[in-house]
């Protein structure tokens, strides 16, 4: 059986973002964030990933992780990193979504996963689901589970994110081996069932956004 650990630090900060670019300036718009992220700002963050939304070329999902909470103040606290954000908010079609969010759980723990390389076009999911209140260990426990059923389809990367204003949210993203195994995955009955469980813990249907990985601090 598989041991499922917590990260080794699950203090470390976190952010969820999603931004939308101008009409046709998303391109521009990744291209500028992932750039940002190679600044040498010791308090920069130091894993990544960003992925663009499979239905609108122009969206923009990313999870950023810092070293500890120092690091975090002051990387937000920098003058030059907020110049780099105004050429950001330039691009942008209207005010972006920044949740603060702490690590629970992560496919790094898995010895096989450890060093994996996320391809440009593997496909995941963003997901944000709310507990009914004081369910939330509870649904990230079974969440956490239903990565280490067996499934050879299931994810083979993935973060499993608390909220920082609300324990009972969690975001989550999960990358798949490729867009078959990833259909199987969805189409699988047994992994419906589980999905039903987890549903019978929020408190409303949760948000599923696909997505493709395009740049991944794992891609240096």
């Amino acid at each position: 059986m598989t041991q499922i650990n917590k990260l080794i630090d699950s203090q470390q900060p976190g952010t969820v973002l999603k931004m939308t670019a101008k009409e046709g300036k998303g391109e521009e718009l990744f291209n500028l964030t992932n750039k940002m992220h190679y600044n040498g700002d010791p308090d920069g963050p130091i894993d990544w990933i960003l992925c663009k939304d499979d239905h609108n070329p122009n969206i923009l999902w990313a999870f950023e992780f810092y070293r500890d909470d120092a690091s975090f103040k002051r990387h937000f606290d920098n003058p030059v990193i907020d110049e780099g954000h105004d050429k950001v908010i330039e691009l942008l079609d209207d005010v972006p979504t920044r949740v603060v969010v702490y690590p629970e759980y992560s496919g790094k723990q898995s010895e096989k996963n450890s060093d994996l390389l996320i391809d440009s076009q593997q496909p995941g999911t963003v997901l944000k689901m709310t507990a009914k209140e004081g369910k939330g260990e509870e649904l990230f426990n079974l969440t956490n589970k239903m990565h280490y059923n067996g499934d050879p389809d299931g994810p083979i990367d993935w973060v499993l994110c608390r909220a920082v204003d609300d324990p009972d949210v969690l975001w989550a993203f999960e990358f798949y081996k490729d867009d078959a195994s990833f259909k199987r995955h969805f189409d699988n009955p047994v992994i419906d069932e589980g999905h039903d469980k987890v549903i019978e813990l929020l408190a409303d249907m949760p948000m599923r956004i696909e997505v493709h990985a395009m740049y991944s601090s794992k891609k240096e």
